[in-house]
């Protein structure tokens, strides 16, 4: 009876996280909780998964990233990319450098570094780009223990497993052909399949959506269009008017603005200011009266968070995070009538004009992508930037020689950067990934559900019955399947959340070393290459690069086949049976 209930929350937990917008991490942590009052799961052992050295490593290592991101040499590399007139020259550099980042950085990070750039280039459209750039992220991630979250993931389960933890470098023997032979297809074929998304003039100017209000006290009211030069500024056009839930489009020069008329315009966002200098134009958000002023930042809709399916108006922006969504992208889509009836959708752009506490609020990183650049007053000189990055290469040398662990080397950088002032005990609280802390304990506690109940058991005996008692290789293959097909479905941790117990007692049963099964699914989970959905740098690049879901199906199909049989085969390879 056990074993039926805890399948049944296991099952109920990946449906869940298939079909519905909750967060994963209050998902695990529902699972977790429910296993320990049913009394699989004792308070100690759920205790001890979130002291796990690896995973407060993890934790440590966000702090640090966070510090180097902040560099100045990004933005210096970034803008080398492009070589007029060459472009498979520019996608070679611009991959080479998303990769070597994206090893010893946050991913995430570095492809928003690297977007701007990609947009405002005049050489190239950036369709081209930005899917190469997010799919470099992605395999830069696999060449070291910290270049994705998911291996130190991996690494903190086989720590609380009492195993050895993995090198540094482990993940190059595999990760390098990967590199290369990914690196071909980025350059030779994946330009062929990706769609020449061109915009002219005018759709560049129409890029955002956004919506102001005329108030009652306005000098704009009673005269026209053309009177109040709203039809003559360089960037923003005036495409429609809201008056008394009628809308007027297209908007004729002679037609004379009311009282608490709402003006929507078409075109880019930066150049907002623009509308200060007409006098009683407020931005649709009461309690904001200086919004103009404020600052804005960019944002794109994570596929899982909680405001999708929403109206703008009912999401509660102000609530939750202390912002207004001033405009919005979504690609090729045309968008029209009131700002606040637009339904959210996954992997739209925002624009926000956010408060002084947004950055306070912890679940800024569970709904949005932050797309802005770090403001200049906030990012590091020269000298500064030595300094952070000097001391975070020594440390990982020092990691990659095991003179100290990476949870030591961590500690030691966030104490030196405290000291220096490169990082302030403000920013230690707002760099926490709390969400990402949560899930990865919990996940380590219904682990110890799944092996303990002997649930893990039952399925890693059904998947060598499916694939053959003789054929490790077989079995390899199927644990790799499924966590590719979990990966595109939910999220590239989840998955390896969910597969690893099951791949450990797998190779137990086979008798055979468990170290190709944790392999494959550190590099399957990463795998992520045929929707925006599943990983988050696809995510980023899908609006600003106006693709189709279709587009990531037809670039990634033939990556994800190649990365699959050099897994497949390079894996027993190097991490033998």
């Amino acid at each position: 009876m056990g074993q039926l209930l805890i399948g049944f929350i296991f099952c109920l937990l990946v449906i869940l996280l298939i079909t519905t917008e909750i967060n994963a991490s209050l998902l695990f942590i529902g699972a977790v909780c429910v296993c320990l009052f049913l009394g699989f799961i004792d308070t100690n052992q759920l205790l001890d998964s979130f002291t796990n050295e690896a995973l407060i490593a993890l934790i440590l290592l966000l702090q640090v990233s966070a510090v180097i991101e902040r560099s100045a040499f990004i933005p210096i590399l970034s803008r080398q990319i492009f070589v007029p007139g060459k472009r498979g020259w520019s996608i070679f550099r611009m991959s080479s450098l998303s990769i070597i980042l994206s090893s010893h950085l946050n991913n995430t990070a570095v492809v928003a570094s690297l977007m701007g750039i990609i947009q405002s280039n005049k050489h190239f459209v950036p369709s081209k780009f930005l899917i190469p750039l997010s799919y470099s992220a992605i395999m830069g991630g696999v060449l070291t223990l910290i270049g994705t979250s998911t291996n130190l993931i991996i690494n903190s389960f086989m720590v609380e497993e009492g195993m050895e933890p993995l090198g540094f470098y482990d993940f190059i023997y595999v990760g390098i052909p990967l590199v290369l032979i990914g690196g071909i297809y980025l350059l030779l074929i994946l330009p062929r399949l990706l769609p020449y998304n061109t915009m002219d003039e005018e759709e560049e100017e129409k890029k955002f959506f956004l919506e102001v209000r005329v108030s009652q006290k306005s000098r704009l009211i009673g005269k026209s269009i053309e009177e109040n030069g709203l039809r003559n500024m360089d960037h923003l056009f005036l495409a429609e008017i809201i008056r008394n839930n009628q809308l007027i489009s297209p908007v004729t020069p002679d037609e004379k603005l009311e009282e608490r008329d709402r003006l929507v315009f078409t075109g880019d966002i930066n150049q907002i200011q623009e509308l200060r200098k007409f006098d009683g134009l407020e931005i649709l958000e009461e309690g904001m009266d200086d919004i103009l002023k404020s600052n804005l930042q960019e944002v794109v809709i994570r596929h899982n968070s909680p405001v999708i399916g929403r109206k703008i108006k009912d999401a509660q922006f102000r609530t939750k995070f202390d912002a207004v969504v001033v405009a919005l992208n979504r690609g090729k889509e045309d968008i029209s009538g009131k700002l606040g009836q637009v339904v959210l959708r996954p992997g739209d752009s925002l624009v926000l004009a956010v408060g002084q506490e947004f950055a306070k609020h912890q679940n800024i990183s569970q709904n949005f992508i932050l797309i802005s650049p770090v403001e200049a007053e906030s990012a590091y000189n020269f000298r500064e930037s030595y300094l952070a990055v000097g001391i975070f290469l020594l440390s990982i040398v020092m990691v990659a020689f095991q003179v100290m662990s990476l949870l030591k080397a961590m500690l030691l950088d966030i104490f030196i950067f405290l000291i220096l002032g490169l990082l302030k005990t403000k920013d230690l609280k707002n760099n926490l990934n709390l969400p990402l802390f949560l899930m990865i304990g919990s996940s380590l506690g219904l682990s110890k559900v799944l092996v303990n109940q002997g649930i893990a058991s039952k399925i890693g005996m059904n998947i060598i019955n499916l694939t053959g008692m003789d054929n490790p290789y077989l079995t390899l293959f199927g644990i790799y399947i499924t966590t590719v097909v979990l990966t595109e479905l939910v999220t590239n941790s989840a998955a390896a959340a969910l597969v690893f117990p099951i791949a450990l007692v797998t190779a137990n049963q086979l008798n055979v070393s468990p170290m190709p099964f944790i392999m494959i699914i550190a590099y399957a989970a990463s795998a992520s290459f045929m929707t925006p959905i599943g990983y988050q740098t696809n995510t980023m690049v899908w609006s600003v690069g106006k693709y189709k879901f279709t587009d990531y199906i037809k670039a990634g199909t033939p990556l994800a086949i190649l990365y699959g049989i050099v897994v497949m085969l390079l894996v027993p390879y190097f991490f033998p049976f």
